[in-house]
């Protein structure tokens, strides 16, 4: 497994890396605390070098996890968090004013209990704060020594191209799997041009390109797949369930689990710096981890753009 060079930032991370969303235990249904832990501490143990957290995860939990299990763990650790988002009675607000972002970062810190960040993102854009604004102030705290580098996420790529006129940013982090590939038409080439990795969210498909659904599974209303991917319902979701079938030759051909080969489909293009998992059990780290210890041939890849194109 070689680590990926995360944008010009000096930074590198693991192929595959940990999304804590579900340690909020607010969107992904109850969460264990103890058991998430367990979680931070088998995704190191099993070579995953990068966390991905966010404040408004639980309001504030998954970050104070992160925290706990990482006491004593820090060396080599790239911890990235983002900032901008707050939930609140009408649903989640976006804030990237500099006061904002300065309030959440100081949380940050004091949840994750340590002195810098790695990689710090904006969350998600924010139509009332100028750029300008938000960026300036991410740079002075690159300069007080708060964050190591800048990312950002879910920004499109007008948005990008006039942000990296005010900072350096290391990352765009956008959700990207094979029933999600929109990112291929405009934001891989330029990030590709510009020198900006990509970090993939969702690339297991909201669990579904693992292969352990037989039929859509019933969600709660506040159960963030009910709303955040479109794949469990039809005709969606009989065509995923066509192109699992090829993923699925595909291990059963390798000896491996299905989640790994949608996990190095993600991979496959050297932009991509890592393919960030969500993980509720140490049993699914292993699973995921595993991914790093392989890549798909070239026949691979083609079989399953062949199917692919014959599905969407």
């Amino acid at each position: 497994m070689k680590f990926r060079k995360l944008g010009n930032s000096g930074l590198e991370v693991s192929p595959v890396s940990l999304g804590t969303w579900v340690f909020g235990g607010d969107c992904w249904g109850q969460a264990d605390d103890g058991l998430s832990e367990r979680v931070v501490h088998e995704a190191i143990d099993s070579g995953i070098n990068m966390i991905d957290t966010a404040p408004v995860y639980g309001s504030g939990r998954s970050e104070d996890i992160v925290g706990k299990a990482i006491k004593g763990k820090r060396n080599g650790l790239i911890l990235a968090t983002k900032c901008g988002l707050e939930a609140d009675r009408s649903g989640i607000r976006v804030d990237l004013s500099p006061a904002f972002i300065r309030r959440d970062i100081e949380g940050s810190l004091k949840r994750l209990k340590v002195d810098v960040i790695d990689l710090y993102q904006c969350h998600w854009p924010d139509k009332k704060t100028p750029l300008e604004q938000t960026f300036g102030e991410m740079n002075k705290l690159v300069r007080e020594g708060k964050i190591r580098a800048i990312g950002v996420s879910n920004f499109d790529n007008t948005l990008l191209s006039e942000a990296l006129d005010y900072a350096d940013i290391a990352s765009n982090q956008v959700q990207y799997s094979l029933f999600d590939r929109s990112i291929e038409r405009g934001t891989v080439p330029l990030c590709e041009k510009k020198g900006v990795s990509i970090l993939a969210y969702g690339p297991l498909g909201g669990g579904i390109l693992t292969g352990k659904y037989t039929e859509p599974p019933r969600l709660d209303k506040g159960d963030v797949r009910s709303f955040f991917y479109r794949y469990y319902k039809e005709p969606f979701w009989s065509r995923g369930k066509m192109l699992v079938s090829v993923l699925a030759r595909i291990a059963e051909n390798r000896k491996v689990n299905i989640g790994e080969v949608a996990l190095n489909w993600v991979l496959s293009r050297d932009i991509t710096a890592a393919a960030i998992a969500g993980c509720r059990t140490p049993d699914h780290v292993i699973k995921n981890a595993s991914a790093m210890k392989w890549r798909l041939s070239a026949e691979e890849l083609s079989e399953i753009e062949e199917e692919y194109k014959k599905v969407f």
